[in-house]
């Protein structure tokens, strides 16, 4: 039997076959190169505009008020917010963490916008005054037993008319943040530290939220100031209230640089309050 072509008849439109996805299956494109694919940090994990720092007001919770209405008049706030229980968005102050970072980012940036060089005073202007924060320390009754909370919702809510000394919040309401004693043998609380002692404190690894990074350099910037201002070899310590009567929430605040630069967890809420606050970064003109 001759074997015949049974397709020798039958013609065929290239321009068909170029479009059957049968005959020419797409090859997917190459995936990102990596400095594109994951190299970009989540939103929001890191402060990115200019740094401007509030008014002082005679009390913390007038400082939060003052501080949420200025980020509300600035359409293009980059300041950072804060999703309440009920699903509501707010803007918070700065934790204690972000502080430092700003600290850090004015110190280390050696020119405005427009070029111009900054003179170690400007580098160093937010060491000049201190920084109040919604990290809280809460402080468990007759103990020396606290806690550290980055971002505090009952500091973060705080009625602008409060005038008390502390918020009674009971201890066991505190279901979050870093529990630390402050008679641990071995670790020095309410003194001036030693750069290494800093960077081993546990204290202060819980208020930068245990970035380490960023307290090394924060110290490594604050101790040579410190010598060469006030020749201080020791600073940065970390101070609290101990065995207070009552339950206590306070906010943490980091002190200025003529105090070296103490984290303060005594903090009076009815005493005067100092913000930072995060505008839109400004583009030279």
């Amino acid at each position: 039997m001759t074997k015949t072509n049974p397709w020798k008849y039958v013609h065929i439109d290239p321009a068909e076959v170029a479009r059957n996805p049968y005959l020419n299956p797409r090859v997917p494109p190459p995936p990102p190169p990596p400095d594109v694919a994951g190299s970009r940090p989540p939103a929001g994990s890191s402060l990115d505009g200019d740094y401007i720092l509030m008014p002082q007001t005679n009390t913390y919770a007038l400082g939060v008020d003052a501080l949420r209405e200025a980020c509300k008049n600035d359409p293009a706030s980059a300041h950072p917010q804060f999703t309440l229980p009920d699903g509501s968005i707010v803007y918070r102050p700065l934790t204690f963490r972000e502080n430092l970072e700003a600290r850090v980012k004015e110190y280390e940036t050696l020119q405005h916008p427009d070029g111009r060089a900054k003179t170690a005073e400007e580098r160093q202007a937010l060491f000049l005054k201190w920084l109040d924060s919604c990290t809280g320390i809460a402080y468990k009754a007759n103990t020396t037993k606290f806690k550290v909370i980055p971002e505090c919702l009952p500091l973060i809510t705080i009625d602008k008319a409060n005038k008390d000394a502390f918020l009674a919040v009971p201890y066991v309401a505190h279901t979050s943040g870093v529990e630390l004693d402050s008679s641990a043998r071995g670790v020095k609380y309410n003194t001036a530290l030693t750069p290494s002692e800093v960077q081993a404190h546990p204290a202060w690894r819980a208020a930068v939220e245990n970035d380490v990074p960023l307290l090394q350099t924060y110290s490594a910037i604050v101790f040579p100031l410190l010598k060469q201002k006030f020749n201080r070899d020791t600073g940065m310590g970390f101070y609290v209230r101990q065995n207070t009567a009552d339950d206590e929430l306070r906010a943490l605040f980091v002190y200025i640089l003529d105090r070296n630069s103490y984290a303060y967890g005594s903090n009076y809420l009815n005493g005067d309050g100092s913000f930072l606050r995060v505008a839109h970064r400004r583009r030279a003109t």
